[in-house]
């Protein structure tokens, strides 16, 4: 069969806010082929990768995206694999490309694993889909009592693993050891503990030090971006220095961007979002790495669950990497996108979906609730 069809949809919140929480709008991705139906997710800025999937030519390096894929023959995985190599080598200097692709690619194995009957994961090799440990995703309150709620209640939730996150922690030591002891008491004593940054100390690696302490009194099981994905020097020497565990690639936009921060800065797990650094196929072969390497590897997720199934494909089989994020404060918009949703059982876990595709339902009523109306003129001649 061939790609016959590619539509993008721009999905909003009706006010979008100023926090760090990507499920506030969406771009969600329907490609077609021989009577089958495929859909994706980007994890991006919407307008910017509708612009890269269909902007007029520069030069050979910088091609739509579009350009590259429609028409192309997909009848097995080896075809989108020459996909892949075609968008990277034809839209190349275009930088908002592997935000772009990532959800096409996704759409593209979905379509294709729908053809074959087949989950996703049977696409790539695996046998089985096996459980991961399920870890609530939240950010840190904006008092110690607030997060010392949300603790409580994702300890109600049953979850053995918690991350808290962002709302400016790592930039005042007294109010986070609070924020850290309030977590911690909120929490049953053997639960893990996870504390994500957001690269708040830039490249300044004596700034991170002065955390070590009391990162290590709340006994977190890891340090989730202290610095900037590229900072490969900066996380080598924390991970040197520090008697933490150093997590991060949510911002990784390829597979050797992943690698490398597993080869040089000293991760134990890296967090790949299938929607960022191209795709399932992506993450899979990083995930082969980072086991070889002894890193773990685990999903990065903040957004629907047709994300979180596609992130969890590229390391449903595996029986090392055993953790899995699971976003617990998603907006009205990110919940709505699909029908169907994966539940974590009464032990924590939470199983990749064994139905075909990815095996999400897509709401397409949502589409139109949420949809926002986009239109792009080049001379007047309509291109979106």
């Amino acid at each position: 069969m061939r790609i016959e069809n590619i539509e993008l949809f721009y999905l909003s919140m009706p006010e979008i806010l100023d926090e760090v929480d990507g499920s506030q709008d969406s771009l969600i991705v329907k490609v077609e082929g021989g009577g089958f139906t495929g859909w994706g997710e980007c994890e991006t800025s919407p307008l910017t990768s509708i612009a890269n999937f269909v902007c007029p030519k520069s030069h050979g390096a910088a091609n739509p995206v579009r350009d590259s894929i429609i028409n192309q023959e997909l009848n097995n995985l080896e075809d989108i694999k020459k996909i892949i190599r075609r968008v990277k080598s034809r839209s190349l200097m275009i930088a908002q490309t592997p935000h772009t692709f990532s959800g096409i690619e996704v759409a593209i194995l979905d379509l294709l694993a729908k053809k074959n009957q087949c989950p996703i994961y049977e696409l790539l090799g695996y046998k089985k889909s096996i459980p991961k440990l399920a870890y609530a995703s939240v950010l840190f309150g904006n008092t110690p009592e607030k997060t010392l709620q949300i603790a409580k209640k994702m300890n109600q939730n049953n979850f053995k693993a918690v991350k808290f996150g962002w709302q400016n922690f790592g930039l005042n030591l007294i109010s986070d050891k609070e924020h850290l002891v309030a977590a911690r008491e909120g929490l049953d004593k053997d639960s893990m503990l996870m504390i994500d940054v957001g690269a708040i100390w830039g490249n300044n690696i004596n700034e991170a030090l002065k955390w070590n302490d009391i990162l290590s009194k709340a006994k977190v099981t890891w340090l989730e971006e202290p610095f900037y994905s590229d900072a490969f020097f900066e996380y080598s020497e924390l991970a040197r220095q520090s008697s933490i565990s150093l997590a991060g690639g949510e911002s990784c936009h390829s597979v050797e961007s992943a690698k490398n921060l597993i080869r040089y800065g000293g991760v134990k797990y890296i967090q790949i979002d299938a929607g960022i650094a191209g795709g399932i196929i992506a993450g899979k072969e990083i995930c082969e790495f980072a086991e070889k390497m002894d890193v773990q590897y685990v999903n990065h997720t903040f957004t629907s669950h047709l994300q979180l199934s596609a992130s969890l494909q590229a390391y449903a089989g595996s029986v090392k990497s055993t953790l899995a994020e699971y976003p617990m404060q998603l907006k009205p918009l990110a919940w709505d996108i699909s029908k169907n949703h994966i539940l974590k059982d009464d032990s924590g876990y939470i199983t990749t979906p064994l139905e075909i595709g990815h095996g999400m339902e897509i709401n397409e009523k949502a589409l139109d609730q949420y949809k926002v109306d986009v239109e792009i003129l080049i001379n007047s001649k309509r291109i979106f």
